[in-house]
């Protein structure tokens, strides 16, 4: 795939999302990229789960690229940040949404110029502010995300996802291809079946965890999310049982609870609401396989291609080309080089 070829797989789309594995991933570089490519083409509406566009990330000590956007843009971002922004500004609306930062402004740009985007910290907010973007002309939100925060990638949210990767990640390139592939996997994890999702549902409408047994019976735990309780999930767990349903996050504790007890977990499916909500490394999910124990959606996600960026600030980058064919190769999705060009 080559970089135009990002462009024109969004033209579908009203809503797409861009998440990073790592910082400094090459998630902005990716969107400064589709900006600067939809020039002219669509009104184009961004925000971000979280903060980004700043010259200066506090957190790893690295400067970053800004985020430009031309004129006739719309921008959702936190109050304290307009002036952080260097163009002309209309502001649209006060979305009554509150950050650490201020409330959420909604503002049209009528000038080109760098800006600075911190949006909500919450899905149900991130809908909202897409759907005022949306109904103020824009043709195409952007929402720039973060894989630690993944549910910006979720169906909900967005129609469609960009995962970025980088050798920020990791300075071991055989660590950061198998974990680049590992993501897109649990981003394109399988769907179940229509019975297994219409019972998976019903579980979802009563609780949060539930068990499906061999004769499509249903029983849910009275437990208000997985996380942190592990023991209470793994002692439910019956000789009948065929799925175990998660409703929300799951956690790296639960599953090594289930490796740990593979006994009780042979030939289980886990269904989970979609691919954003599972957060396990390659090792941990191979252990789980090997049970064998298969994992599997209420949603898939449409993942549209990996982007990469060869360079990391930290001080070390790999050679492009061969950093880009590995990743080919170890993916069913395209790869697309966003600092070198085309593959």
């Amino acid at each position: 795939m080559n970089t135009k070829k990002i462009i024109t797989s969004l033209f579908p789309y009203n809503s797409v999302s861009i998440i990073g594995m790592e910082k400094n991933s090459g998630k902005t570089t990716t969107l400064n990229y589709i900006l600067q490519n939809l020039k002219g083409t669509k009104v184009i509406g961004l925000t971000s789960i979280g903060r980004d566009g700043e010259d200066y990330d506090r957190v790893t000590n690295t400067h970053k690229p800004r985020i430009y956007v031309e004129k006739g843009s719309l921008v959702a971002t936190a109050k304290n940040l307009l002036c952080k922004c260097d163009i002309t500004k209309e502001i649209l609306a006060a979305t009554g949404i509150s950050t650490p930062m201020g409330e959420i402004i909604i503002m049209r740009a009528l000038s080109n110029g760098f800006v600075d985007v911190a949006g909500p910290s919450y899905n149900s907010a991130l809908i909202k502010v897409r759907d005022l973007m949306l109904d103020f002309g824009c043709d195409l939100v952007l929402i720039d995300g973060a894989l630690s925060r993944k549910g910006s990638a979720g169906n909900l949210v967005s129609e469609a996802t960009i995962l970025a990767t980088g050798a920020s990640f990791s300075p071991d390139l055989i660590k950061v291809i198998e974990e680049s592939s590992h993501n897109v996997k649990m981003l394109q994890l399988p769907r179940c079946s229509d019975k297994i999702a219409d019972l998976t549902r019903q579980i979802l409408k009563i609780g949060r965890i539930g068990f499906i047994d061999t004769q499509s019976n249903i029983e849910v735990l009275d437990l208000p999310t997985s996380l942190n309780f592990h023991r209470e999930i793994v002692d439910a767990a019956k000789p009948d049982h065929k799925y175990l349903v998660l409703g929300g996050a799951v956690s790296k504790g639960l599953i090594e609870s289930i490796v740990q007890n593979r006994e009780l977990f042979k030939s289980f499916t886990i269904v989970i609401e979609d691919g954003t909500k599972i957060f396990i490394d390659s090792n941990l999910y191979h252990k789980l396989s090997m049970i064998p124990v298969k994992l599997e959606v209420l949603d898939t996600i449409n993942l549209l291609c990996l982007t990469c960026n060869p360079t990391s600030p930290y001080g070390y980058s790999f050679e492009s080309e061969k950093f880009c064919k590995l990743l080919k190769t170890s993916v069913d999705i395209d790869v697309v080089d966003v600092v070198g060009g085309e593959l």
